[in-house]
């Protein structure tokens, strides 16, 4: 009787495996659009996503951006689901897993006042708390990074900030301020078509600077609705909301913006939210 011997396999450890397989799914051209929660991460894809694929006919919105845009937030592999789309690929991602690997990384950062206020009213929506005290909201995002029931992978403002300001040294990064989006979209969509190498459509980039004025994505949100609050279109409140740079000033306590300050010091003056 011939014996036939069993072949044995190495064992893989789990993250070695999806190691391997990010890898293999990455492309040169891919795109990483990284940013903590309500820095403008959807509204920066929106844009992007218009410029590079020259959307005249408007197929793209602010409800099927994810189409365009996919999140793969904390599950990098994710990509991989995304073999059919088109270069450049361009991934939004809020709690990165192999950011050392990324071939290109957009970086939004906003004044974390502002962040906490707008990632407030958006919890809010989500959890249905209306009796959630913003004190409280703020605590544990200071003191946890997250809210840990909600997004536990998220890290505290000012460390994803530095993280990604110490990578822009050695990685191609660049760094985008919400603030400056506010005040000249076209000039920074100039830049950072650049960056990706669309700056010789001069069109596509008008076009996307257009596309993201707020009144036109509040028209958008009331026609088709927003990814986040899927099939709502408003009922609940807007997604895009005022889109101010300071609305900190009139919705949160002295008490409160004090604490922010305080617990973020060293990185808001360095990015220039305090003088």
């Amino acid at each position: 009787m011939s014996m036939v011997k069993a072949v044995i396999r190495p064992v893989v450890p789990r993250r070695l495996r999806d190691w391997m397989y990010f890898k293999r799914s990455l492309r040169p051209t891919d795109v990483f659009l990284v940013g903590h929660p309500k820095s403008g991460n959807t509204w920066l894809a929106y844009m992007l996503a218009v410029m590079t694929r020259d959307d005249r006919e408007q197929n793209i919105n602010i409800s099927n951006i994810g189409e365009y845009a996919p999140t793969i937030h904390g599950n990098d592999i994710r990509i991989g689901e995304y073999a059919t789309l088109p270069d450049p690929r361009i991934f939004r991602s809020e709690a990165t897993v192999y950011p050392e690997a990324y071939p290109r990384t957009i970086y939004i950062v906003r004044d974390p006042r502002s962040v906490l206020l707008s990632y407030y009213h958006h919890c809010v929506h989500d959890t249905h708390r209306t009796d959630w005290p913003i004190a409280d909201f703020v605590d544990e995002m200071l003191t946890n990074g997250c809210i840990r029931s909600l997004e536990p992978d998220l890290i505290r403002w000012d460390r994803q900030v530095e993280a990604w300001l110490e990578r822009a040294e050695r990685q191609k990064v660049i760094v985008v301020k919400y603030e400056d989006l506010k005040k000249d979209r076209r000039a920074e969509m100039e830049k950072l078509s650049r960056f990706l190498g669309f700056e010789h459509n001069q069109a596509a980039i008008d076009l996307a600077a257009e596309r993201g004025d707020f009144s036109q994505m509040r028209s958008e949100e009331k026609q088709f609705g927003a990814e986040s609050y899927a099939g709502e279109k408003g009922q609940r409140g807007f997604f895009v909301r005022k889109g101010k740079v300071d609305s900190w000033k009139e919705e949160m306590s002295p008490e409160v913006i004090g604490r922010i300050e305080q617990a973020f010091y060293p990185t808001m003056k360095k990015m220039g939210y305090l003088d």
